[in-house]
């Protein structure tokens, strides 16, 4: 599949993200020259392991996963870039870089591709970008952190509860029907939980009346007390 221009309603989204959105009009010029969408099928591959660091990504649409093997030629997924994150400038500053994890759509996606040289050239022209980016990599940083504790310290039933918190928006019901775009073996695979256990953990919760499972949606039936009980483990 071919790169694509930019349009319009990529060019507003661009605008508002959190990384690009201080650029003065002549910065955000030389940004929109080098950014180009690319459409991707599932499970596409964007990169791999190792391999030299030529883009960062947005992904505009769809979703994106993080992932490395293992000794054992398992696939571990360390994040799953979904739509409105950025990835890949994490390692920008290198003299060399190289990108730690391999790419793949996990469905069809629409992600835009900057050039990571002109996009560095752009940040060292204002010290207010590269606080920007500070910003951004220190928010990963405590990210990383938490999952951290979340993989030695918690079980599997605390891992998934926490993950469906994560994914719920702006929500003042006790009930909320979350739909899960990405594959349930994804996220058992971003939780370092084996589908076998994922499975008994997920039939614990709804033994409790905890949640309830639809096919591709999971009920939370009361968020107060999923809350409450992440906030516990967390103290």
């Amino acid at each position: 599949m071919l790169d694509k221009i930019i349009n319009a309603p990529v060019i507003l989204e661009l605008k508002a993200y959190h990384l690009f959105k201080s650029m003065d009009d002549i910065q955000f010029e030389q940004l929109l020259k080098i950014c180009r969408l690319k459409p991707l099928s599932q499970d596409q591959l964007l990169f791999q392991h190792g391999d030299e660091l030529t883009h960062i990504y947005y992904v505009y649409d769809g979703a994106v996963k993080l992932c490395r093997s293992t000794r054992n030629g398992n696939e571990k997924i360390i994040e799953v870039m979904s739509q409105g994150k950025s990835f890949g400038e994490g390692v920008l500053f290198e003299g060399t870089p190289k990108y730690p994890v391999s790419a793949a759509a996990i469905m069809d996606s629409l992600v835009i591709r900057i050039e990571a040289d002109e996009y560095l050239k752009i940040l060292k022209s204002s010290n207010e970008l590269c606080i920007n980016m500070l910003a951004n990599l220190s928010r990963r940083l405590h990210w990383m952190l938490k999952e951290v504790d979340n993989l030695t310290l918690h079980n599997a039933s605390f891992r998934i509860i926490d993950y469906f918190i994560s994914q719920v928006s702006d929500c003042e019901n006790s009930v909320y029907n979350l739909c899960l775009t990405i594959p349930k073996r994804d996220i058992a695979s971003r939780l370092s939980i084996k589908p076998e256990t994922f499975s008994r953990a997920l039939k614990g919760l709804i033994n409790k009346d905890l949640i309830e499972l639809q096919d591709n949606h999971i009920i939370l039936k009361n968020l107060k007390t999923l809350r409450q009980m992440v906030a516990l483990e967390e103290i």
